[in-house]
């Protein structure tokens, strides 16, 4: 039977181009090869904290004194159940959380004088103008920082919430694995269909690119990782490293402040914290574009090659090798260039999305949108760039911030 006219050209393109198309096609098995590698490598080595044994609770005076810093710019709606998980911790040392209302348009500095008023470990601060060169969380985390009074710090943010035994079990993981930093990664929750396509690629994007180990074993900062929605260092250090000064500028404040952390010679240590607190990023399409479009560009330093090579790179690795199964099944061609190996990479890139998945608890339906996850991705990566060459600048939390 005949192939229709477009699918016969696209066919004969495609046998044309045979050689270049196998080269390509190796080019990528290698990197399939590497990923599975990689991920096998960090599947061990990105460690979780373990829980704390009920002797060790019990010796309240070998705790360190440890401060949560939560800088809140309108957070009304999330304030109350991330301070309410922090207060039902059975952390035996002193505690205290310390709540920054950064000029907020909405309740948060009511909802923090509340929680502040109905339970001693809570301060409600009021936040100070924003400096001169700084971005609002590192303005606020300097403020926090200033307000501090414990051994420890913990950096986090408004929407988190943290499981039942998280800070003990933190606290020991840290002094377990001598880190001077801390940094652990959440279990991303997911409500809407669009949150469950792009979203968890945090988790399939860190497993085949990051070598983890190398983020405590090199002095190279290019192998920093951070979520600056978890940052536990003590508070000489962080004095000592200048606070957020460094990166004050910075909207990806987290991998900046991780990368500044390796320069100083400092033991920066990335962790699985999906067993140690949640965040729901964000609720919708439109919030999924605008938060990344905030962070992605700035977090590659602002390089638009660096941009055009991640993006090449995730199209040609994570994209077309569903487009050329789904052009073979079409057009009948078995050919290894045109099939064959595309329909191994797919499969390697479907086994390892679900096998992350089953392990950060996400839903499994959402791995055959794989492809679709990242087209949306590297669009919010153009628009994160448009919106810096633009002038337009990043807006979050209703501050626009020029770049």
């Amino acid at each position: 039977m005949p192939l229709p006219p477009p699918l016969d050209e696209l066919l004969r393109a495609a046998h044309a181009a045979a050689t270049p198309l196998i080269v390509y096609q190796i080019a990528v098995s290698v990197f399939v090869v590497f990923s599975l590698v990689n991920a096998l490598a960090d599947w061990f080595t990105f460690r979780a904290p373990r829980p704390v044994a009920e002797e060790d609770l019990q010796r309240a005076g070998s705790w360190p004194r440890l401060s949560v810093l939560i800088p809140a710019r309108n957070e009304e709606t999330t304030l109350d159940a991330c301070v309410r998980s922090l207060l039902a911790q059975d952390y035996p040392g002193a505690l205290e959380v310390l709540l920054l209302d950064d000029h907020s348009e909405d309740a948060t500095g009511r909802v923090a004088a509340r929680l502040a008023a109905a339970d001693t470990r809570v301060r409600a601060l009021s936040g100070g103008p924003l400096l001169p060169g700084w971005k609002g969380k590192p303005n606020a985390l300097r403020q926090l920082a200033e307000a501090a009074t414990g051994d420890l710090l913990l950096l986090t943010d408004a929407d988190c919430n943290f499981y039942n035994g998280a800070l003990a079990a933190a606290v020991r993981h840290r002094e377990r694995v001598r880190a001077d930093c801390l940094s652990l990664l959440p279990y991303l929750a997911c409500r809407s269909f669009w949150e469950h396509v792009v979203v968890p690629l945090q988790y399939f994007l860190i497993f085949t690119t990051l070598p983890v180990r190398n983020v405590y074993a090199s002095k190279n900062p290019a192998f920093a990782a951070a979520n600056g929605a978890f940052l536990l260092i003590d508070a000489d250090t962080y004095a000592a490293l200048g606070g957020h000064e460094a990166v004050k500028g910075e909207m990806a404040e987290d991998i900046k402040f991780a990368q500044h952390v390796k320069r100083q010679g400092r033991r920066l240590v990335y962790g699985d914290g999906s067993r140690i607190y949640a965040v729901r990023m964000y609720e919708s399409l439109r919030g999924i574009w605008d938060g990344f479009s905030k962070n992605l560009f700035p977090a590659m330093g602002k390089s638009l090659p660096v941009l055009v090579v991640w993006s090449l790179f995730l199209l040609t690795t994570q994209v077309l090798p569903f487009v050329f199964v789904l052009v073979a099944l079409a057009t009948g061609d078995r050919s290894p260039a045109l099939f064959w190996l595309p329909l191994a990479h797919v499969a390697a890139a479907l086994s390892l999305r679900i096998a992350l998945s089953l392990r950060f608890r996400q839903a499994l339906w959402a791995a055959p949108t794989h492809p679709l996850g990242w087209l949306i991705t590297l669009a919010i990566g153009a628009n994160s760039a448009y919106l810096a060459y633009s002038g337009k600048g990043h807006s979050w939390k209703g501050r626009v911030y020029e770049t």
